[in-house]
């Protein structure tokens, strides 16, 4: 396949796909087969169960290895724990227009509960222009596009300006440490030379007639945390005031109604004075212009709550509670798990110090099991600028809007190692399209079916030597 943007023959699958306003007004036949070709993988997939616990990445990787091989494309899969595998693969550019950036993505997904599902979650199966499947949306698609046009990129066989790199990595949903954390720590030979990232967590919509590309630079700080109280036990037909359970439902009513300060830091102050350039209502864009004062306004907080509130508190949602084994024994020890945000730049063992005081009860133990710092990648760089070009492509108004998300990625890892690092998607998020971490997740099949053109448009604009491209990227 050659790389062109002229002598285009449009089919009607593709026909049908510039009515999506996603797609830009010429499609390049190429582009609706890397689409096609896009959702048979996914398809494939969809249908192997990489449920953290217990992660099985193994056999995901093995299943990307098989189409990097036939396309003649060097690999290596390693291990950080038996069945838990990484994949890394390298394109070679030569360097003249940067540093290496890699396309990365996790093929780890959260566990399912298939009664709650009408499909089955390992199916893969197409229905109703969806493709329906636990990852669709965290983070197989985004795996399958990348591979695609990773292929793509090889297959064109045009000089590279700087190196791509492929990147799968396990454990990303119970927090990476035997996939990005572990490349970083034990496999930093192939990040060598590296400059960018490029992965899940950013968003784009059509507000106000166009596109708006949320690009995640920051994320609030994962702090989980264990809550242990120990006590006397005993027959449950005899209440224990006292009891471990007991002390920990208090203790977790006292979390459960404790709201922390309102905080604006400044990577959110940034983000959130950015969204006035799209929003319509004038008076609403004026308050994100004006967003330090706003945010003392109770009707513009209690407006905004669920969208926005998250990114100006610490947050705690109590998730895993383990008790007795049986309704009739009362427990020697009881345990609770807290899935605490915390904004950035806050401390968390100031944090920790804080929850102690609100839970008021000093046998009770607080054990951290998961603490990573809050990082930042500013727009501006030559990758932004790549982003931004691609999206006015298909769109001359379209906005990139830097965005602080309440959820954390594997970003940090590689901005912790001076990356820049994005969260950016090319798909083009639709109401309609199932939840992330729920029943039914599903993506629309014509968000998978463009998302190689604009990645490969995207990735000729930054990675492809300008002399190829007559120097006009």
């Amino acid at each position: 396949m050659r790389i062109t943007r002229a002598g285009r023959r449009i089919s009607g699958a593709a026909l049908a796909l510039l009515l999506v306003p996603f797609v830009a007004t010429a499609q390049q036949e190429g582009d609706v087969d890397l689409g096609l070709r896009a959702v048979e993988v996914l398809q494939s997939y969809l249908r192997i169960d990489t449920s953290n616990p217990p992660g099985n990445e193994a056999e995901a990787a093995a299943f990307l290895a098989r189409h990097l091989q036939e396309a003649g494309i060097p690999y290596e899969i390693f291990e950080s724990a038996p069945g838990r595998a990484n994949l890394y693969a390298r394109l070679k550019g030569d360097g003249s227009r940067g540093g290496a950036i890699i396309l990365l993505h996790h093929m780890d997904v959260v566990p399912v509960d298939p009664l709650s599902w009408n499909v089955d979650p390992f199916s893969g199966v197409v229905l109703n222009e969806f493709i329906y499947g636990r990852g669709a949306l965290d983070s197989k698609a985004y795996g399958a596009v990348q591979l695609v046009t990773f292929m793509a990129l090889h297959e064109a066989g045009l000089p590279l300006g700087r190196d791509v790199i492929l990147l799968a990595t396990a454990d990303e949903e119970a927090g990476g440490r035997l996939g990005a954390g572990y490349v970083v720590k034990n496999r930093p030979d192939l990040l060598e030379g590296a400059e960018f990232v490029l992965t899940e967590g950013g968003s784009a919509s059509e507000i106000g007639g166009r596109q708006v590309h949320f690009v995640e630079v920051s994320q609030k700080m994962p702090l989980w945390l264990r809550l242990r109280v120990t006590g006397p036990s005993g027959h449950a037909a005899k209440p224990l005031r006292d009891s471990a359970v007991n002390r920990l439902v208090r203790a977790l009513e006292r979390i459960r109604i404790y709201r922390g300060e309102i905080k604006l830091v400044p990577a959110v102050a940034e983000a959130l004075r950015a969204r006035a350039g799209y929003i319509v209502d004038p008076a609403v864009a004026e308050a994100f212009r004006n967003i330090e004062t706003s945010i003392g306004d109770p009707a513009f907080l209690a407006a905004l709550a669920e969208e926005i509130e998250p990114l100006l508190r610490n947050t705690i949602s109590i998730t895993v509670l383990n008790g007795a084994p049986n309704t009739n024994i009362i427990s020697t020890e009881a345990s609770a798990d807290l899935d605490c945000r915390l904004l950035p730049g806050e401390d968390p063992g100031r944090f920790i110090a804080t929850l102690t005081d609100v839970i008021d009860d000093p046998g009770i133990e607080i054990e951290p099991l998961l603490v990573t710092d809050a990082t930042e990648s500013r727009p501006g760089t030559p990758l932004w600028r790549a982003l931004e070009a691609t999206a006015r492509a298909r769109d001359p108004e379209a906005v990139l809007v830097p965005n602080v998300i309440p959820g954390f990625t594997d970003s940090h890892y590689f901005r912790e190692l001076g990356l820049v690092a994005y969260g950016w998607t090319p798909f083009l998020s639709s109401p309609r399209e199932g939840p992330a971490h729920g029943a039914d997740e599903r993506m629309l099949v014509t968000n998978v079916e463009r998302g190689p053109a604009i990645l490969l448009d995207l990735l000729e604009r930054l990675a492809v030597s300008r002399e190829a491209v007559g120097g006009v990227r």
